[in-house]
């Protein structure tokens, strides 16, 4: 029996390789299934040619990850593939985990939802698939039809131990077609890695519906066996982390880092993680790994929408690890974000006069969106019950919508505020040109290139943002007055 597994296409840019999937797909071969991986994303793949590789590989099974910004697409893809395949499709990920019952009700193209991870559940699912079974229970996290009626078996099947899992079948997947976009990728190559799953936080913007709230990290030890395995087989110079609070457990990062500085690997990496998860020796063992940036979550400068979000710390938490972070001599990004619960004109321009006394080396602006699975999302649905609908209603209208980055776009957001998207992303752009169009900034970035390559890299990137932060000035002034009328006047450098 075949197993065909799908990236589905996105309209963001730099394609990135699918983890989820990679490590379902280790989980598939040791287990003995044959698989096959399509990223659409990015090959870049039009419907035809997705239609034709689906036929001549001739899966019995097809799965794919679905995260909510990608519905639509990956809802087109799939009724594609039903078109022209009698395979049973599979479909996981942060969307179907969300809002399972509802997929299977809207998309009569799906016949199973695996909800949370599928890297032991979906192996089993296939064993009842093959033995063309109909009773599912026993396996965690498993919605289908049977008779007209949707079915769980309940649960979802989090894996308790990551150490027992293959490393991420990266093989199977086109490692040449995946970019990432800067700050990181300074070096060549790069690629990126997840060494623990499930976050304890209740941000109330954020959707663990994969992976859950229980932190489960794999050892140190198997961190480094797999580094040194994309460095030998990769060549990989760089690494990012996507772990969602990598210095959870500080202990297992000073073991990793002591491990890398014993076994002399040389490797620049980065990660993400709380202002409240990191201390000065902490840092300082990461630096001499070989860290060279850090991610952090400010999200606003407002202590009230702070509190409201339930980000669980305050500004001078945040201030500190910064000042810890560039003691260490290790850059820093600040992720920050607009249209949050209790946003106004003057607490976006609190939060960009913030940003610029921070002074990171980069900020990352994101506009709010509402995520299913988030506790955001479940509020928005008990006042706005149409609120699904307008999800998976998506694919008949256009609100496929630019985020305010030129690195980032294809999500859409459903707003419940008195600001519309256009106003959102104005904020976000005028903010950014604030920040990174200093003429202090720049030269701070140019004395901390340290290779030709680097050079290159932040040139083009450099680019690419003042072609973006200047388009549409007029619009921007006629906004400047009207909404953000002192953002200009900020004197931070």
């Amino acid at each position: 029996m075949k197993t065909l597994l799908i990236a589905p296409p996105s309209n963001a840019s730099n394609p990135v390789l699918p983890l989820g999937l990679a490590f379902l797909a280790a989980s598939l071969r040791k287990n003995g299934w044959a698989v096959q991986v399509l990223d659409i994303w990015a090959e870049q793949l039009t419907a035809d040619e997705v239609v034709q590789r689906v036929k001549a590989l001739a899966p019995d099974v097809v799965g794919v990850s679905i995260m909510s910004p990608n519905l639509v697409l990956a809802m087109r893809t799939i009724v594609q593939i039903r078109k022209v395949s009698n395979a049973v499709i599979v479909v996981g990920g942060a969307h179907p985990s969300a809002l399972p019952e509802q997929c299977l009700r809207d998309f009569p193209a799906i016949d199973f939802v695996v909800q949370g991870e599928g890297d032991e559940s979906f192996v089993a699912l296939l064993e009842r698939i093959r033995d063309r079974s109909t009773d599912f229970s026993g396996i965690p996290g498993i919605y289908y039809r049977l008779q007209g009626t949707i079915h769980s078996t309940g649960g979802s099947g989090f894996v308790k131990d990551l150490n027992v899992l293959e490393f991420p079948a990266r093989d199977l997947f086109p490692l040449s077609l995946y970019t990432t976009h800067p700050p990181y990728g300074k070096n060549k190559a790069y690629m990126n890695m997840i060494t623990s799953r499930g976050c304890p936080y209740q941000c109330t913007y954020c959707s663990s519906s994969v992976s859950g709230r229980k932190y489960r990290g794999i050892s140190p030890q198997r961190m480094v066996e797999e580094v040194e395995l994309i460095i030998s087989r990769y060549g990989v110079r760089e690494i990012h982390f996507y772990d969602d609070d990598f210095t959870m457990n500080r202990k297992r990062v000073e073991q990793f880092c002591d491990l890398i500085v014993a076994k002399g690997i040389s490797i620049a990496w980065s990660c993400t993680t709380r202002v409240d998860l990191v201390t000065p020796e902490l840092l300082r063992k990461m630096r001499e790994s070989g860290c060279w940036l850090i991610s952090y979550g400010v999200e606003s400068a407002n202590s009230d929408i702070l509190k409201r979000i339930k980000k669980g710390y305050g500004l001078a938490e945040v201030e500190q690890a910064f000042l810890w972070t560039k003691q260490a001599k290790i850059r820093t990004v600040a992720y920050l974000i607009v249209g949050l619960p209790g946003e106004t004109p003057e607490t976006i321009r609190e939060t960009a006069e913030f940003s610029l006394r921070l002074d990171p080396d980069f900020v990352s602006w994101g506009i709010h969106t509402l995520f299913p699975g988030s506790p955001m999302f479940a509020e928005a649905v008990r006042e706005r019950p149409k609120l699904i609908a307008a999800y998976h209603d998506a694919a008949s209208n256009s609100i496929a919508q630019d985020l305010g980055s030129p690195y980032v776009a294809g999500q859409y957001a459903i707003y419940d505020n008195d600001f519309t998207h256009e106003q959102l992303a104005v904020f976000v752009k005028e903010a950014n040109r604030l920040f990174y169009l200093r003429f202090s900034y720049m030269i701070r970035i140019l004395f901390k290139i340290r290779s030709f390559y680097e050079f290159k890299y932040y040139l083009m990137a450099g680019f690419t943002t003042i072609r973006w932060l200047t388009t549409s000035r007029d619009r921007l002034s006629v906004l400047d007055s009207d909404i953000s009328p002192s953002l200009g006047n900020s004197t931070g450098t």
